[in-house]
């Protein structure tokens, strides 16, 4: 509940138009009773061939007779009537007088506005709800765009929040949520906290207006009867209790098996090359199919609790209106105005007074009908606030320091500092790692797959935080600096090329926005892309790549990638096998790039290539954890001069 509260205070920032939104609810509420209302001369002069001047006349008429009867009452000496009793006479028959002056100023009114004909009459009140009606569709459609434009900025604001969080989350946060749990929160979830928005500022405040409008046109007809009808209140009240507890359950589980859609639709298709290769595509589908059928079984369970509680509201209502009818038609057919010795009006009931009091009844229920779906949705933003407000509010496990350092110019040396670090404590990753990188040396790490190399890489970058030790730039604690300072001076280069869907010319500049057209060329050419750019894609450097570069082989991939990283001139370049889809003709181009860029920044390779651990200043190799020197092997490796 709390999530929603802060979308509620969230929708605060636009006051004045929920203020105005507002503003209409009341007035569509208060038309939608008065068009009912509107309806009682309209039922006296059919059924009585009175106008409205006579009509008024006869009640103000009615209104003085009963203030004389109750004078007379005061006048005449009756031992029996108290001093208490004497007030109350006198008190009602002013308000009879009051009511009888009331009649007569209408009645003035009603001959200059009105005719006296009956039939000309009610022909006049309908095209006057002829033009209420438009009125109160205007308000609707007014409402209806005020909220929706409310509803749908604090969604789009708070989509861009959870974007903005997820773009800035370590990496255990982002695997703990999950690419498709982040997807399904910034789509479904935010849909469904719109509609939740939309229908609490919406109709959960106008179908109230609307069922109060009429209950208070009803009070005036017969207040005790109105409560009379009002009797199984309670048992509806906790009915509809019961049932949003179900669907709410049945809409946090909507949401979560959204979040699990959402993942096989995207591994499936983001991976297609392999499913196809594989021929898994069986395999694919019977997990899509699962997936799907299992969405299909909790959205019946919420159809099925939304659908189940309408009859059991309903039924109530339609007993609420049948005490009421069997209760009225008792008084009205009897001319009682006591029911089982209870006394329910002073005087005895009309037809037409019944009739409209049964139809505002009715106007009421039409309004509650509506607040069973309203609430469904309601639950439903409840459920998606929760995982929305949940990513806001998740705690970064990497700490930021609330005033970092600052580290003047380039950096002087890398310092590992008995680093130690593991995903579980009983698996240790890094143990006791110590090392030293001047600025300007090229080293090379070797070591098998699991050995620690690319933990490493990413404790470099600061993606994870060492759990024991220190890794420093110029003796200052990456902790101590602000994560944009870090990633500014280094550059990763991955075996897993990451491209967008956008031009070759685009995805070189990701990352250095101000460069030039020469200069992405240029840094193109140091990576050996320019030539296969302009030779063999057909748009050359507007060529879009496709998404995830698949329209690329991966050797293109990882050169687009290279040119990329020499593009933004990093003073730690770090290739975590960069160049493992390259071919040997094209490494060695590559190495000769490498080398006429040592000294001028930090180089870390992690590779198997001969070819480019030869540039290497240090050779060093992880074993289990553990950072050890190895000698070059000078046969071996032909040994490049720095």
């Amino acid at each position: 509940m709390k999530p929603f509260w802060n979308a509620i205070r969230d929708s605060l920032h636009h006051a004045p138009a929920l203020v105005l939104a507002t503003l209409c609810s009341v007035g569509i509420a208060f038309l939608w009773g008065s068009n009912i209302g509107a309806l009682y001369p309209v039922v006296e002069m059919t059924l009585n061939g009175e106008s409205i001047q006579s009509w008024l006349e006869k009640g103000a008429q009615a209104s003085e007779a009963e203030a004389k009867a109750l004078e007379s009452q005061i006048a005449q000496p009756n031992p029996a009537l108290s001093p208490k009793d004497r007030d109350l006479i006198e008190r009602k028959a002013k308000q009879a007088l009051s009511t009888r002056d009331y009649k007569l100023g209408l009645v003035a009114w009603a001959d200059r506005f009105l005719p006296r004909n009956p039939f000309q009459t009610i022909c006049w009140i309908m095209g006057l709800l002829m033009v209420s009606t438009l009125i109160k569709h205007a308000l609707m459609l007014t409402n209806d765009l005020l909220i929706g434009h409310v509803s749908t900025s604090i969604v789009r604001d708070l989509r861009m929040r959870v974007f903005d969080s997820a773009l800035a989350m370590d990496r255990k946060t982002y695997q703990a949520y999950g690419t498709s749990g982040l997807l399904a929160a910034i789509t479904a979830a935010a849909d469904g906290l719109t509609a939740g928005l939309i229908h609490l500022f919406g109709a959960a405040i106008r179908e109230p207006l609307r069922i109060a409008s009429c209950l208070i046109m009803a009070s005036l007809i017969n207040w005790r009867l109105l409560l009379l009808s009002l009797v199984l209140a309670p048992a509806l009240v906790a009915i509809v209790v019961f049932f949003n507890r179900k669907i709410r359950r049945a809409a946090a589980s909507i949401l979560g098996r959204n979040a699990g859609f959402h993942e096989v639709l995207l591994e499936a298709l983001g991976n297609i090359f392999t499913v196809q290769a594989f021929t898994m595509e069986p395999h694919e589908r019977d997990r899509f199919r699962v997936c799907t059928k299992e969405m299909k079984r909790v959205q019946l369970k919420m159809v099925f609790w939304t659908g189940v509680g309408k009859p059991f509201t309903e039924m109530i209502g339609v007993a609420m209106v049948a005490i009421t009818v069997c209760a009225g038609a008792y008084l009205v057919v009897n001319k009682q105005t006591h029911l089982f010795f209870l006394k329910v009006c002073d005087s005895p009931m009309s037809v037409t007074d019944l009739l409209i009091f049964f139809g505002l009844l009715i106007g009421a229920s039409d309004p509650l009908r509506k607040l069973s779906g309203v609430s469904v949705m309601i639950y439903q933003g409840m459920v998606s606030s929760e995982l929305l407000y949940g990513i806001l509010n998740a705690k970064p496990i990497l700490p930021v320091p609330a005033e970092p350092k600052t580290l003047l110019g380039r950096h002087h040396q890398l310092s590992l500092k008995n680093v130690s670090f593991h995903y579980h404590p009983s698996q240790p990753v890094l143990s006791n790692v110590s090392l030293e990188i001047p600025f300007g040396k090229t080293v090379a790490l070797l070591g098998s797959n699991g050995s620690g190399k690319s933990t490493l890489i990413q404790l470099l970058c600061r993606y994870y935080d060492p759990l024991e030790g220190s890794i420093q730039l110029d003796d200052i604690d990456l902790r101590d600096l602000a994560l944009s300072d870090i990633r500014q001076r280094m550059t990763l280069v991955s075996q897993n090329t990451e491209l967008f869907n956008r031009s070759v010319f685009e995805n070189i500049k990701y990352g250095s926005p101000n460069a030039t057209k020469d200069e992405v060329e240029l840094a193109a050419r140091l990576a050996h892309a320019h030539e296969f750019i302009t030779n063999s894609l057909s748009e050359g450097y507007e060529t879009i790549v496709g998404q995830a570069g698949q329209k690329l082989s991966g050797g293109q991939r990882q050169r687009i990638a290279l040119a990329r990283a020499i593009l933004r001139k990093p003073e730690i370049l770090i290739l975590d096998e960069s160049t493992s889809q390259i071919d040997m003709a094209s490494e060695l181009q590559i190495r000769e790039t490498l080398q006429a860029m040592k000294g001028q920044m930090t180089i870390l390779i992690i590779t198997h290539r001969e070819a480019l651990i030869a540039l290497a200043d240090e050779v060093y190799s992880m074993q289990s954890g553990v950072l050890v020197e190895t000698p070059i092997d000078t046969p071996r490796f032909e040994r490049t001069a720095a």
